[in-house]
Formats: structure tokens, C-alpha cells, sequence
């Protein structure tokens, strides 16, 4: 039989359940890679309601729910792209939910121009995320509560992302992170060099021209329909259009470029 999970943003009210989800999960379904001794401990790191509480306040905190509305998976990310948590209930292993949450965090930090995502994932999850093309970086011994236990720091780049200095197209892009700029064989320039094909955009730069403005965020009908368009498509490559061009309204170009290229230096 089908059964049917819906992903929400978790609320307070969820914390309990999320506790008990958390501390059953550990005890059953790791208890296949770790010592009954450890799994102990390491469940009694949820003890504390105020630390989930406080996740759901400053994470991008989402569960999964099943159709009587019981949690059955949760997952969390900080705004750094720090990967906190997946848990998935014990009765329901194996039936995608890890899948479909790891999916919706993905996008999210994709939407919040997070180039990399990295994580301290446990022997019993090891493989799941290797399947979705987590890396591992090193084993380490991390303190739960009293005991040192095995897990591994992994990471994943969402976007491809290299340094650009140049200039900032009307539409708002950081040429860096663009697949047409960063692509092996006969990447584009940028828009510094690349003007005669920027120019000629009548979606935006010609648009801008004719208004006697340089970018679109000083335009008073921003954001129009086709800059609502243009940002849905170009989310997956991990900028967010109109974040971008509030962003430029509140600190320049200058400190615009800087921003973005500080990732390409922490990848």
C-alpha cells in the first residue's frame, strides 16, 4: 500500500514529538552500527526540549508527515549550509522520506545562494548520503554526551562558483556562479568583457537603457512578471534574482562582488 508524506516547516508545538522521534530512531535503527552503551548516550543528547526549540527557531527546520498527520522525518540546516539533522522514524525506513527531505533542503539552500553544504553524518547514514553525492572528508571521533562516538564530516557543492571582479549586468547576476561562465569549454567572458552579448539582452539591459537605469531594482514596477520568470528558472544554479538586486540596492556593487566571491574562497 502507497502511503502518502507531506513536507512542512516545523513548529513548536512539534518538539516533543520530534524528541521522541529523535531518542527512538538512535536506540533502533542505529543500534546497527553502534554499541547498545553508545546509543544510549547519544539519545540522551535530546533530552533537552529548549535545544530543539531553539533549532526550530534559527534552522530551516522541516518534517515529514504521513496522512494522520504523525511525524515520520525531520531534517534541518543552519543558514551557513551546516546540515544539523535527518532523522527518519524507525517504523517507516526505506519508503523515500530521507529522499524527499534531503531534496526540499537542497533546494532551500540552493535559493539562499549556499554554494556548499556540509554535514556530521553517522555509520548508520554514511551510505545514504554517499548516494546522493555527499563526499567524505575525514572519519572523527565527536563527543555526544559522555562518550566519543565514529562519524564523518561530508560535504557536497551545490554550484559550481569562480571568482569574477567584473561588471554587474542589469539583471542582477553574479557572473561567477553562472553555468555559462563557469563551464570548461568556451565559457562565456562575463559581463565585463562580454558586453556585446549583454547588451543586446531586450529583457532586461535594453529595458533598463530605455528607462535611464542601470539595474532593475530601480525600476518602479520591480519585480515585473518576466523578472519573477527569470528568477523561478535560475534558482537551481544557486541565486536568487531578486534577492540579488535588493541586495545591490542596499549595499553597492562593490560590496556586492565581495560577497560573493568570500564563497569561492571558502569552498
Amino acid at each position: 500500500m502507497k502511503m502518502d508524506f507531506k513536507i512542512r516547516i516545523a513548529q513548536p508545538s512539534d518538539s516533543a514529538e520530534l524528541r521522541d522521534l529523535y531518542k527512538n530512531t538512535v536506540l533502533v535503527v542505529n543500534k546497527r552500527d553502534y554499541s547498545q552503551e553508545e546509543v544510549e548516550d547519544w539519545a540522551s543528547c535530546g533530552d533537552d526540549l529548549s535545544n530543539i526549540e531553539e533549532m526550530i527557531k534559527t534552522h530551516y527546520f522541516i518534517v515529514a508527515v504521513n496522512q494522520l498527520s504523525r511525524i515520520v522525518g525531520f531534517s534541518s540546516i543552519t543558514p551557513q549550509g551546516y546540515l544539523h539533522s535527518m532523522f527518519i522514524h524507525a517504523d517507516f525506513q526505506g519508503k523515500g522520506i530521507a529522499t524527499m527531505l534531503l531534496k526540499e533542503i537542497e533546494r532551500y539552500a540552493i535559493t539562499k545562494g549556499i554554494i556548499q553544504i556540509t554535514s556530521e553524518v553517522s555509520l548508520t547514514a554514511r551510505p545514504f548520503f554517499e548516494k546522493k553525492g555527499y563526499v567524505v572528508e575525514k572519519e572523527q571521533k565527536r563527543q555526544a554526551n559522555k562518550l566519543c562516538l565514529t562519524n564523518f564530516w561530508m560535504s557536497k557543492t551545490l554550484s559550481v562558483i569562480k571568482p569574477y571582479r567584473g561588471r554587474i549586468p542589469a539583471c542582477g547576476v553574479f557572473c561567477g556562479g553562472c553555468p555559462v561562465y563557469t563551464r570548461e569549454e568556451k565559457p562565456c567572458p562575463g559581463a565585463e568583457k562580454n558586453k556585446t552579448r549583454c547588451e543586446k539582452c531586450s529583457t532586461f539591459h535594453q529595458c533598463c537603457v530605455e528607462k535611464g537605469i542601470t539595474h532593475c531594482y530601480q525600476c518602479h514596477l520591480f519585480p515585473c512578471i518576466k523578472f519573477k520568470g527569470f528568477t523561478k528558472r535560475w534558482l537551481k544554479y544557486g541565486q536568487n534574482f531578486i534577492e540579488n538586486q535588493k541586495f545591490l540596492k542596499q549595499v553597492g556593487e562593490v560590496e556586492f562582488l565581495k560577497f560573493y566571491n568570500a564563497k569561492v574562497t571558502r569552498l
